[in-house]
């Protein structure tokens, strides 16, 4: 989304972090396909030293896809320096009837996902808003990225980054639309 990025002038204008999409599923039961800049933006972001998580777009319908989401992105990261978490992110909610899931169902595939990246030795994460994080998903046991446009979240769980709003300007990135992220531990 970000088009051409230059890498030198994100560290100067003090980026502390960057979470770059490895790819996503097609669509549902559909091929994992990579993004098509991960591989220029990771290796710029490793190259200036920017701490680096990953996060995939899924569309799994089972744990069997997850396991499968995970083997596949293990395998595009494996020579890239990650720093940071794995993230889970499953929007699929304009088409959720045609997943035969309940919600506990589809948790349980983000644990699975989660779980399988933590025995791979990274950290796991789920993304999701704060409404869906208050509504759907049941806990998942693993850390959370908060999406929450506005200045002040009163979102009341833990979470360990927050995304507060994707319009936002970064010296370095040519579109100058980019997603701000704060990255703590809330209590």
């Amino acid at each position: 989304w970000q088009g051409n990025i230059d890498f030198k002038k994100l560290k100067q204008s003090n980026v502390e972090f960057a979470y770059v999409r490895v790819g996503r599923r097609e669509k549902i039961h559909g091929d994992l396909i990579e993004d098509d800049r991960f591989k220029e933006y990771i290796t710029g972001l490793n190259k200036v030293n920017i701490p680096v998580g990953i996060y995939f777009y899924s569309k799994a319908s089972s744990m069997e896809e997850a396991k499968e989401e995970v083997k596949w992105i293990i395998n595009k990261i494996k020579k890239y320096n990650v720093d940071l978490e794995i993230v889970i992110d499953w929007e699929n909610w304009e088409s959720y009837q045609e997943y035969n899931l309940s919600f506990y169902h589809l948790t349980e595939i983000a644990k699975t996902f989660t779980k399988e990246v933590e025995k791979k030795g990274y950290q796991s994460m789920l993304y999701s808003s704060k409404y869906y994080l208050e509504n759907i998903w049941y806990p998942v046991n693993t850390n959370i990225w908060l999406a929450h446009y506005t200045d002040h979240t009163n979102y009341e769980k833990s979470y360990k980054v927050w995304q507060l709003c994707n319009n936002g300007k970064v010296s370095g990135i040519e579109d100058n639309q980019v997603d701000i992220d704060i990255r703590y531990e809330s209590s």
